[in-house]
């Protein structure tokens, strides 16, 4: 056991230490990761937003979910990679 109470070896699957090699690529897929949640969450919310405004006749969901998608992403892309 270690010091925090975890076993050597018992690192989650992708987790690299600074200074190891692959710490590069898990830095590189986090930038990659967090863009591309926050154009899935405009897109996403934005497309279902047009969906509803075609069937509803109204003029202002696409925005509501555009931001309401932004947001969700911000908080999720916070939520997931915010923790250090």
């Amino acid at each position: 056991m270690t010091d925090d109470g975890h076993r050597p070896g018992d690192e989650p699957a992708g987790a690299t230490p600074a200074g190891e090699p692959g710490h590069g690529r898990l830095e590189e897929s986090r930038a990659w990761n967090i863009p591309s949640y926050l154009l899935a969450g405009v897109l996403g919310f934005g497309g279902l937003g047009w969906l509803l405004d075609r069937l509803v006749g109204t003029d202002f969901l696409v925005a509501v979910g555009i931001v309401a998608g932004m947001a969700l992403a911000i908080y999720y892309v916070w939520f997931r990679y915010g923790k250090s």
